[in-house]
């Protein structure tokens, strides 16, 4: 008979989502730089552009292998060990000095965003499938952890901080690290793993088999490569295009028109989650990416700056529930969350660092941002596609139907 299923644990969502907010935060940290790094050391928008890519490239590296270590560690274990890490790369922080030492160091601070792998999965650990889109929607309000972040930076930058000495923003990487660390110890001491769990004695090669399972394991990352890297992709753009493209205030754009955009996101979350425990998660699905298609093409007309962040905002609204959604899908057709939570993330992730770049691409080539807002629209018009025809989902049973007909009738 199969193990009953944990009914919940809202110390551990607590907590998590807390330290998720925490790594979000820092991962932020670069995004909101990138328009003081123009003034302060002479970068192109192309390069800062590339600097704010290399969070999201390391993310999407670092994903898989962290979901597989959490389904077979446990959350409790790894969570702890990447905050210790995340503390480390910001204390070395505070030495780099040339391009390619802040090329580096903004990779490692990737690490930050890969959070959301290891506390998805530890999360979905403790919940029955029936909350597990309510409760993994709340643990994405830790989103509004790159707001904080962003917001935090500014402010030290601009209120705090000796900007009369060259190297004096550089105490941002000590601030940051100590409560990193001090989470850390949080982490470790105050959650825990559920007593059944799972996949305690899945070796790593079954639980990395799942990879192999089939088209519906990709088709998952592929619907959160747009839903989630909508976030991704304008948190680490918005800053640099609205300063250059559009001449806003360095510090308007990060700590004003940047927050709002992730609040968006992360207040939306929930409810996604919500609806997706009550409704059919194709149908909610097909109406989400519809709306962010059209509102994806009216970007790409670049219309004016009002018309412009009108549909940021209505798209970061939308892509926030649209992918509490999408992870929901994560649990009905897989045991090995951990495992397709890092192949999504990693989606994620890789989609904020390649849209950076396309757009990064668009400026240098051809002088302008509009090419890179029509692949945007296209990649969310497939999207679209997939949830409105479900292609390689009609086949597919749910994970529990499928236990169901293995087990045998008394």
């Amino acid at each position: 008979m199969p193990a009953a299923e944990p009914s919940g644990n809202p110390k551990v969502l607590c907590i998590s989502t807390v330290a998720f907010a925490l790594g979000f935060a820092i991962w932020g940290m670069f995004s909101a730089l990138a328009p003081f790094l123009i003034k302060w050391y002479s970068f192109t928008s192309t390069q800062v552009l590339i600097l704010a890519a290399m969070e999201p490239l390391f993310a999407a590296a670092i994903s898989i292998p962290l979901g597989i270590w959490t389904d077979k560690f446990g959350g409790r274990t790894v969570f702890t060990i990447l905050l210790v890490c995340l503390s480390v790369v910001l204390i070395l922080g505070t030495f780099a000095e040339s391009y390619i030492a802040f090329l580096f160091l903004g990779m490692m601070l990737g690490l930050g965003g890969a959070s959301f792998v290891v506390g998805n999965a530890h999360v979905s650990s403790w919940y029955p499938k029936s909350k597990q889109g309510t409760a993994l929607g709340l643990f994405a309000l830790g989103n509004v952890g790159i707001t904080v972040g962003m917001m935090a930076v500014s402010f030290l930058i601009t209120n705090v901080l000796d900007t009369s000495d060259p190297d004096g923003w550089r105490l941002i990487f000590p601030i940051f690290a100590i409560p990193t660390l001090g989470m850390a110890a949080v982490y470790m001491f105050f959650t825990s793993d559920p007593p059944n769990r799972k996949l305690k004695n899945t070796s790593v090669k079954e639980i990395f088999a799942v990879y192999r399972s089939g088209v519906v394991v990709w088709l998952v990352p592929a619907l959160y490569w747009v839903a989630f890297g909508t976030l991704v992709f304008f948190a680490s753009t918005m800053p640099t295009y609205l300063v250059d493209f559009w001449h806003v205030d360095p510090t308007t754009a990060v700590a004003v028109y940047t927050p709002i955009l992730v609040v968006c996101v992360a207040i939306t979350r929930p409810l996604g989650g919500w609806l997706a425990d009550r409704r059919d998660v194709f149908t909610l699905l097909s109406w989400m990416f519809g709306a962010m298609s059209i509102l994806a093409v009216l970007m790409a007309m670049q219309i004016s700056l009002t018309v412009q962040l009108f549909v940021i905002f209505s798209l970061a609204l939308v892509s926030g529930a649209a992918a509490a959604a999408v992870i929901k899908l994560i649990p009905i057709y897989f045991v090995h969350v951990g495992a397709v939570s890092g192949l999504a993330k990693a989606a994620g992730a890789a989609c904020g660092f390649t849209m950076t770049s396309i757009l990064a691409a668009s400026k240098f080539l051809l002088g302008g941002y509009t090419m890179g807002f029509v692949i945007w629209a296209l990649m969310n018009i497939a999207a679209f596609y997939v949830s409105f025809s479900r292609v390689g989902f009609r086949n597919v049973k749910p994970v529990s139907a499928a236990i169901a007909e293995t087990v045998p009738a008394h």
